[in-house]
């Protein structure tokens, strides 16, 4: 009997391997502005039959670089059960600077189903707003930290002044980079980087990685990391103050932490990947590390098991194969590095060299694997339930194969879908959100237009991936 059982899931697998796959646009190409360009926004959130975006667009004139009047417009789309989509949209902000990888906006949704969006920040206090209710984008609820004219002009030029701690609903202040991610119970995460010691100068701020989780019980953000006191020359605080708390997840002097993203395994363990890079801001970074918080714990441990004293210091942090990365990379790493995960638990770690190909490591036995090109050099890869790994590469070029529990592969990579200009799937830039589990869409897609071989970051559009 266990041969006809084998036999049988043998031939499942190579059912799913082969299953046809088509993509429709659900959202027609959208004007956006050079502000929307970014490697870290999560610009894309789903409920059910309901796709969620955010992003940079036009405003009503010009707006030079570092000047300001982009709009930050939020849409909502709900499919229909004869299958069209229809959409609806919300101008968030209208005064959006023009500063491309920095102030683009993510968007994601708590179980309750409020929308949140983070935006229009780089080195700023929090500019964030949460929907007056939920599933709804009519009204939003300012929770961020208003700032002047003067001093967000002044952030653009390199004049960065906000040395008191955050009053933002989320820890922090001087936020870049905030991602927004759901855990298998839809739980939310954002992540970001942030200054620990605001009043410092500029190189002795301390710009760490701040993960934090958000509990609807009370609508509060929990920060996850260990506790750093600093003092009045770190920070100003009121009078009859002499400290403050803060709770980075990974910080260390004299380096600044990049693009924390979460992947989370089949068991709701979170693990999490981030780039560093010494002394100042730039866009390469010198190596990749990793971390793993075991589910409904906020405790981390690294790539062999060891538990992390957080925040995560360079010296305790693993890093993703950093001898052949070295070898690979010399110049340094690209900001892009991705994550997915296993059923079992196995992370994938993709990263850019700066003047080279995308590589990407599998963690087994504490050990990460000779790094290896990535597919077609994709952008995303993601694991399914089904027990299948997909890319998606510019093209729009979405490949797939089958994998088992530790996502080691048990067949070839193979092309399922190859878009083209004529029905308007030819993409770059692929963002890929999960579809759920028990609809008949595989992903959905944010993705910009791809046009005589050239990707457009000025034009965007939603596509719906399914299996037929």
């Amino acid at each position: 009997m266990w041969q006809i059982a084998a036999a049988g899931a043998l031939l499942l697998l190579a059912n799913a391997a082969s299953a046809a796959v088509s993509a429709e646009v659900i959202l027609a190409p959208i004007d956006v502005a050079e502000a929307n360009a970014s490697v870290f926004a999560t610009p894309l959130a789903v409920r059910d039959a309901t796709v969620y975006t955010v992003n940079v667009e036009p405003g009503p004139r010009p707006v030079k670089l570092h000047d300001f009047g982009f709009h930050t417009v939020v849409r909502k789309g709900e499919r229909s059960p004869d299958g069209h989509w229809s959409w609806r949209s919300h101008l968030l902000d209208a005064d959006t600077a023009n500063d491309p990888y920095h102030t683009a906006a993510s968007i994601g949704l708590d179980r309750d189903g409020f929308v949140h969006v983070a935006y229009d920040m780089h080195n700023l206090p929090w500019q964030y707003s949460v929907s007056a209710q939920p599933e709804s984008i009519d009204h939003f609820v300012f929770r961020g930290q208003r700032v002047s004219a003067k001093a967000r002009w002044g952030s653009q030029h390199r004049r960065v002044d906000f040395p008191a701690p955050g009053t933002a609903a989320i820890p922090g202040t001087q936020i870049t980079y905030p991602s927004f991610f759901n855990d298998r119970d839809g739980r939310l995460y954002v992540t970001y980087r942030y200054a620990v010691r605001p009043a410092r100068t500029w190189s002795e701020r301390l710009f760490s990685g701040g993960l934090a989780r958000y509990e609807e019980s009370n609508r509060s953000w929990h920060a996850i990391g260990g506790d750093v006191t600093v003092g009045t020359d770190d920070i100003r605080l009121p009078p009859g103050r002499s400290e403050y708390v803060s709770r980075p997840f990974i910080s260390e002097p004299g380096w600044w932490v990049y693009q924390m993203r979460l992947a989370f395994d089949s068991e709701n363990g979170m693990h999490v990947a981030w780039l560093w890079r010494r002394g100042d801001s730039g866009v390469d970074q010198n190596f990749a590390s990793y971390a793993y918080l075991p589910p409904a714990r906020d405790a981390a441990y690294d790539a062999t098991g060891k538990r992390y004293q957080l925040p995560i210091d360079l010296a305790a942090a693993s890093r993703v194969a950093p001898e052949r990365m070295a070898e690979l990379a010399p110049d340094g790493l690209y900001s892009p590095a991705r994550i997915s995960v296993s059923e079992d638990g196995h992370p994938v770690v993709a990263l850019q060299s700066v003047h080279g190909p995308r590589y990407r490591s599998r963690l087994a036995d504490g050990h990460w694997s000779d790094p290896e090109p990535v597919p077609n050099q994709a952008f995303e890869q993601h694991y399914d339930d089904q027990g299948r790994e997909w890319a998606f590469a510019t093209g729009l070029t979405v490949l797939r194969r089958n994998v088992d529990p530790s996502g080691r592969p048990t067949s070839d990579w193979r092309t399922v879908y190859k878009g083209n200009a004529r029905d308007g799937t030819a993409l770059c830039h692929t963002r890929a959100v999960a579809a759920p589990a028990d609809s008949a869409t595989a992903f959905y897609l944010h993705a910009n237009v791809l046009v005589d071989g050239q990707c457009r970051d000025d034009r965007v559009t939603l596509v719906r991936l399914s299996e037929e």
